[in-house]
Formats: structure tokens, sequence, C-alpha cells
């Protein structure tokens, strides 16, 4: 018996050992990221047969376990890149929310001294000094939009050095995985590497914050990751590359391709951020929904302020008596059309004409040519689909196809038919505050002063009032010729109880003879009216070309640019416009930032219960060794008893 108590006593002394030792292991580990607590597992040894009664042998350890909950580190897995993209996506946001607040700041201050002073060229249309002033805020304008688009640019730039950068990231996290999966399998023979699988955890937190993914487990302890639950980037021993290649149609948004590890050549395109999640899918997000859109949206702005200012200023004449010319940039010169035109096919070029500024929404548009000439239109940020029909397209000018979106504001031509599922992309106002610049260099430049005014008889007893503007005759109307002014406005009786308007030349040619349209409007050759209040039986106008090249009349038009609305479908003035722009993006800030404290949230519950069974306490580490030194001394004390009862033995003679 005491040989079996020495081994007794010995397997209890190893087995305290193992206890202590790992329990030191723990204590060490209390600080290290991703490590999971650790367990000696123990059991009885085989029990002896002795004397018509069996007597146990000791214990043995059978195992050193993980304490580990495969479901409690999926959920921390999936909130972790709620949470990593939610926050990452937040911060860009805010960033881009500042930016905007500034710059709108500056762009609403500069149109108020605009508009002050217009107001003062108006008062004195000759004073070259308030010319000068108006075309200097004109310029502080066009600077704080170019600057706010170069700022834009740039930061699309760095998010897309960033994207590269995150790409390489997790190339590298993948090839750790790859590599701790092969070596987990050759130590996994010989028992459970605990450690190394928590390094290989860590690594797959780390990815998870990156991308979002799914995991599965093989039956010789290897994991393959997937890619959002369709891609792999892991699989088993092998590692998935993920690089960054130029995109298609815009080379500049680039995009990312998982690469084969068998065959680098063969590459999987990832279209932006619609299987990404975490932090690369929030910087996809932010670049594609937000950053290309926001640009868009400030252009529209611009685009409708050199569009507004445009026709103004083609209503009147300078102070050198000249026709006015253009105040802003041409809005549709040729190469600005080109700019907002990309296409995958080289073979096809084209271009975007702004038709009507005010039916601009800043949306950017994805084409697709489909069988049988139809289109396909769709609004890159909100999804929305178009279909154009062949029926629709105008071929007049072969092989040139133009298709008109009067409900969107622009219309766009391409030089040929494209192939069947040839993409393009269209951006009609991404460039507008980039090409947004002065024309005029001198301040007599300004056109002030009207070519043509419309002066009520003294006598009319009615409370309407003209408004004049000189339009784009469309064809079969032309230009009404100088020598045709004055011309008259006559309300008369239709002969059924109403009025109808007249409108003669200088020689009694009639020019119009109608009413006016639901919005006021009677236009006719190049001139459109619009009337304002109620006309009677018998009132007249008299509309003239406007003497002087230093009255005020256009002036004035220019200054109830201010509270115009034209943009929006009448429903925005520019300051108005540039508040919604801002409002906007401060509603989608505060809005990630809900989500972000969500996530975070539910990555912390999440979190806590992982630890609450895998963390390490020290209180309880500090009592399981106490207990587990009380349980080695006592084994030594059975192994020294045992040792002792043997030599008593022996000294028997």
């Amino acid at each position: 018996m005491a040989v079996d108590m020495y081994q007794t006593g010995v397997s209890g002394l190893l087995a305290a050992q193992s206890q202590l030792a790992t329990t030191g292991h723990n204590i060490a580990n209390v600080n290290t990221e991703g490590f999971s607590r650790q367990r000696v597992e123990q059991m009885t040894t085989m029990q002896m047969y002795s004397g018509g009664q069996f007597y146990g042998t000791g214990t043995r350890v059978t195992d050193v376990t993980r304490m580990y909950q495969e479901y409690a580190f999926k959920d921390v897995l999936i909130n972790n890149t709620e949470k990593a993209g939610a926050e990452a996506l937040y911060n860009h946001l805010s960033f881009l929310d500042k930016g905007l607040t500034s710059t709108n700041q500056g762009i609403a201050a500069s149109l108020d001294d605009l508009y002050g002073a217009i107001n003062a060229v108006a008062d004195n249309p000759g004073n070259l000094g308030n010319r000068e002033l108006m075309l200097a805020n004109a310029n502080d304008i066009t600077n704080h939009f170019n600057e706010y688009y170069s700022a834009l640019e740039q930061e699309m730039t760095i998010k897309n050095r960033d994207i590269e950068s995150r790409a390489e990231h997790v190339t590298s996290i993948t090839a750790g995985i790859a590599e701790l999966n092969q070596q987990i399998m050759n130590s996994g023979l010989n028992g459970t590497p605990n450690d190394l699988l928590d390094q290989r955890d860590r690594l797959i937190q780390e990815l998870g914050q990156e991308v979002q993914i799914t995991t599965i487990k093989d039956n010789n302890g290897m994991i393959s990751v997937m890619l959002g639950g369709r891609e792999p980037l892991v699989s088993g021993n092998q590692a998935y590359g993920m690089e960054v290649r130029p995109g298609s149609p815009d080379p500049q948004q680039t995009e990312l391709y998982l690469t084969s590890p068998n065959n680098p050549d063969q590459a999987t395109r990832i279209k932006g951020s619609q299987a990404l999640g975490g932090e690369m899918g929030a910087l996809f997000h932010y670049r594609d929904q937000v950053l290309g859109p926001n640009l868009s949206d400030m252009g529209k702005t611009a685009i409708a302020i050199a569009d507004a200012f445009n026709q103004v200023q083609k209503q009147g004449v300078d102070l050198n008596g000249e026709a006015g010319a253009n105040f802003f940039n041409d809005i549709n010169d040729p190469d600005a059309q080109a700019r907002r035109f990309i296409g995958n096919n080289p073979a096809i070029s084209g271009a975007v004409e702004i038709t009507d500024t005010g039916k601009l929404t800043g949306g950017e548009y994805t084409v697709k040519y489909q069988t049988n000439g139809d289109y396909l239109l769709t609004d890159i940020t909100t999804g929305e689909s178009f279909g154009i029909n062949a029926a629709d397209v105008d071929s007049s000018s072969p092989p040139a196809q133009t298709i008109n979106m009067p409900d969107l504001g622009f219309s766009f031509t391409l030089s040929d038919v494209p192939n069947t599922g040839d993409e393009m992309q269209l951006r009609p106002t991404r460039q507008g505050g980039n090409d947004l610049q002065v024309n005029l260099n001198t301040g007599d430049q300004i056109a002030v002063s009207g070519s043509v005014m419309v002066s009520p008889n003294k006598d009319n007893t009615g409370t309407a009032k003209i408004g004049i503007k000189l339009v784009e005759p469309t064809a079969p109307a032309t230009a009404i010729a100088e020598a045709d002014y004055p011309l008259s406005l006559k309300v008369e009786d239709d002969g059924a109880g109403g009025l109808v308007y007249n409108v003669l030349d200088k020689n009694g040619t009639s020019l119009f003879s109608g009413v006016p349209d639901a919005n006021g409007n009677i236009a006719f050759n190049d001139v459109e009216l619009t009337v304002k209040g109620d006309a009677k039986e018998f009132d007249q106008f008299v509309i003239e070309q406007a003497q002087g090249s230093g009255n005020n009349t256009n002036a004035l038009a220019f200054a109830e640019l201010q509270n115009k609305k034209w943009l929006n479908n009448g429903k925005s003035t520019v300051t108005d416009s540039l508040n919604k722009t801002a409002v906007e993006l401060g509603g989608l800030t505060k809005n990630q930032r809900v989500k972000a404290l969500a996530a975070e949230a539910a990555y912390d519950q999440s979190y806590d219960r992982m630890l609450s069974t895998s963390g390490v306490n020290l209180d309880e580490e500090a009592a399981n060794l106490l207990r587990f030194q009380q349980s080695y001394m006592a084994s030594a004390r059975v192994v020294t008893v045992a040792s002792e009862t043997m030599n008593t033995l022996l000294q028997i003679r």
C-alpha cells in the first residue's frame, strides 16, 4: 500500500503543479488582448482492486482547455464590425460637416456682400467703384466654391490611399490567419494549442474591424473566413489577397479585387461597399455615397448661380453700351459638358448639357445600354431607376444618340450607339463648384442697364405690373428687330366677358394675342412677359428698348435674384439650397452618431458577456493560487508519508 500511496501523492503533486502553472499563466496574461482564461481538466486514474476492495490510485491531467464560447465570440465579432463601421463613418461625416458649415458661412457672407453691392450699383449705376466691388464679391463666391471643391477632391484622394493601405493590411491579416491555421492543425495532433487559438481569434477580430466576415470551422481545427458570407478570404492554410485596381467606368473611383492564392492573375471584383461592412465599408460608403453626391449638390448651386446671373446679364447692356457678356462661366461650355460624362468604352464619348437649372437634383447617375436600343438610368445615391425606351432616343444625327431628361434638368449625347452592357456615369453638377469662374474683367462690363423695358400707361385702372426678359427664340420664332420697337400691349375684351392681351409691333403687326399661361407668362419671339396683378380692360403698356447705358433696370433684376426661388423646382433660393445641403449633411451626421453610440453599446454588452466566461478575474485566480498551493503541499506531504512508511517497513527485521 505504501507504493500505491506514493504514486497517488505524486499524481496529486503533478496535477497541482499543472494547476499552479496554468493559474500563473492566467495571471501573467490578464492584460494580454484576446487572451482566454485557461483551466486544467483532471480525472481519476484507474482504480486498483485489493483485498476485496477498490482503491483509488490518484489523478491525472486530461487537458488544458480555454474558457471559450463560440456563440459569444461570434456575437462579439458581428458587433465589433458594426461598431467599427459606424464609428468610422461618423468620424468621416463629422469632418465633412464641419468643412461644409464653414464654407456655407463664407458663401452666405459673400452673397450678402454681393447683393449689398448690387443695391449700391442700382442706386448709382454709373459709379465704377460700386461695380468693381460687385465684381470682387462675385470673385469671393467663386473662391469659396473652388476651395471647397479642391478640399473634397483632396479628401477623395486621401480616402483612395486609405483604401489601398487597408487592403494591404487585410492581406497581411488573412496571411497570418492561414499560417496559424497550419500551426494549429500541426499542434492539434499532440493537444490543444490554446495560445495559438487565441492568436487566431485576435487576428479574426482585427479582420472583422476592417470588413464584415463569417467563419466556418472544420474537423481539423482550421477556420475558413468568408467576406460577407460569400467570397473566401481564408481557406484552410491558403489566404486570398486583397488589392486595389482602377475603377470602371471612373478609374479614379478605385475598386477592390480578391486574388486567388493558386492563381494570382485570377481576381474577383468587389463592387464598392455592397458586401464590405466595417471600416473598409465605411470608407467606400463615404467616398461614393457622401463625398461625390455632396460635391454634386454644391455644384448644383454653383451652376444655378452662374446660370441665373448669366441670364440677367444677357438682358442688359454694359457701361460701354455693349450687350452683356456672360457674368460667370458658360455652364454648357463644350469642355464642361464632356467632363460630366465618364464611360467604360473608349470608343464612346459623351456630353451632358444642362437644360434647366431649376430641375437639377444634384444627383449622379449610371447609364447601361440594353438590348433593342433601350437604356437604364439609375440614381447612384437613391437607387431609383428610369427606363429609357428606344423611341425616346433622338437619333436624328446618326450615329449620335441624344436622350433628354426634362424632369432632371439635363440631356446627354453619346457619340455612337454603345455595346450591350456598356456602363457610363453622368455627373451633371459635380464639377460645378470647380468650374465656377467670373467671366468679366472690369466693372464697366456689368450689364446693369436694361435693353428693353415696359412702361404702363398713366391712365391704366388695373393693378397689373409687367416684367420682361429676352429669351432664346424657339424655331420658327425669330428675334424682334430693333426697327420694330416700340411694341404696344393692349388689354381688350375678348367678346365673351373675358380679357385678351394683344401685342403689336411698331407697324401694327400682331405678335401675340391670347392670355397668360398658368404662371402668368406671355411668350412671343424672343420676348417673355410676366404679368403680376389684375389688368383691366383698356389698360395699355409700351415695350421699348431702354435708352442709356447707365440706367439701373437690369441691376434691379440682379437684386431680385436674392429672393427668387428657382432651385429645386422653384422651391428654393440660392441660400435655401445651401442651407438644405448643410442641414441634410448635419442630419446625416447626427443620425450616424446615434448609430455609432448604439453599436458601441451593443458591442460592450457582447464583449462583457464574452469576458464573463473567458476573461481573467484576478481575485478568482488569487484564490485558486492559494487553493492549488495547498493542494501541492498536501500532495507533497502524502509523498513524504509514503516514503517514511516504506523506510519503516524496510527497517523491520
